[in-house]
């Protein structure tokens, strides 16, 4: 049976966006997923004839061999891309600021603005638009503003916030298996109809009782309540460990 006519997208080809597509795309059959990144050599890698793909992650080349070319693509045609999804993950980087306000500890977005600006300047239909990346707090709303601001007549964007938790090694078995699925909307009748059409994507591999559907801000907060949770475990183990070297304990 051909796909249907449901298209997704991801912004980011990297750590968090490949795989987790690649395994949407695999478990999703009759739905067409395309990866989109501005970085050629990146995309190259991703549809080299051997496999090579630009992340290691136990079993990722399994998923990308049995899903790329029949509904999983790689492309660096962004804005065809954005066109043709009807829900577009932005899983860009935010890495941590070097200047300004905030340098040193706090995250820069810029990646995330730009990513959102360029959703708003190319797309002609409504789109879902699922903010991906570990952000922080009311980050979905201010991309929302920056989508109605900028759209065309006739489009309407549906933000969700869908954090990973995923850890390097086990990626894809945590895709395969999560212990949860966290999707934050607004609390509006299409916002909840933007979730459920998320959650539908889950619900072909993940039991229903692990999607869990909440607000935008309470999703945002949860994933960074969980780095820092992962954050103060290993700070505390390597406090225990010096107190053992100094002690001989």
């Amino acid at each position: 049976m051909a796909p249907v006519t449901v298209k997704k997208i991801c912004f980011g080809a990297g750590y968090v966006g490949g795989p987790t597509c690649a395994v949407i795309a695999l478990k999703c059959p009759n739905v067409i997923v395309t990866i989109v990144d501005l970085n050629q050599s990146r995309i190259d890698a991703w549809n080299s004839a051997d496999f090579a793909v630009p992340i290691y992650e136990p079993g990722l080349v399994d998923v990308v061999k049995q899903a790329r070319g029949r509904n999983l693509f790689f492309t660096t045609d962004v804005d065809r891309a954005i066109q043709e999804a009807d829900l577009i993950f932005v899983s860009v980087n935010t890495p941590t600021k070097k200047s300004g306000v905030g340098a040193g500890f706090a995250a820069d977005l810029n990646y995330v603005e730009s990513a959102t600006r360029r959703i708003a300047a190319v797309a002609t239909s409504s789109k879902i638009v699922v903010e991906k990346s570990t952000v922080p707090c009311r980050t979905a709303e201010s991309m929302r503003t920056i989508l109605e601001a900028n759209s065309k007549n006739g489009c309407r964007f549906d933000i969700l916030s869908n954090p990973e938790f995923l850890a390097e090694g086990t990626a894809i078995q945590d895709l395969f298996a999560p212990d949860r699925v966290l999707i934050g909307s607004l609390q509006t009748e299409e916002g909840k109809n933007a979730c459920q059409a998320l959650a539908n994507v889950y619900a072909n591999w993940v039991p229903k009782e692990r999607i869990l559907t909440v607000g935008l801000w309470s999703s945002e907060l949860s994933k960074l309540a969980a780095n820092a949770m992962l954050a103060q475990r290993i700070s505390s183990i390597n406090a225990l460990s010096a107190i053992c070297e100094a002690t001989g304990a």
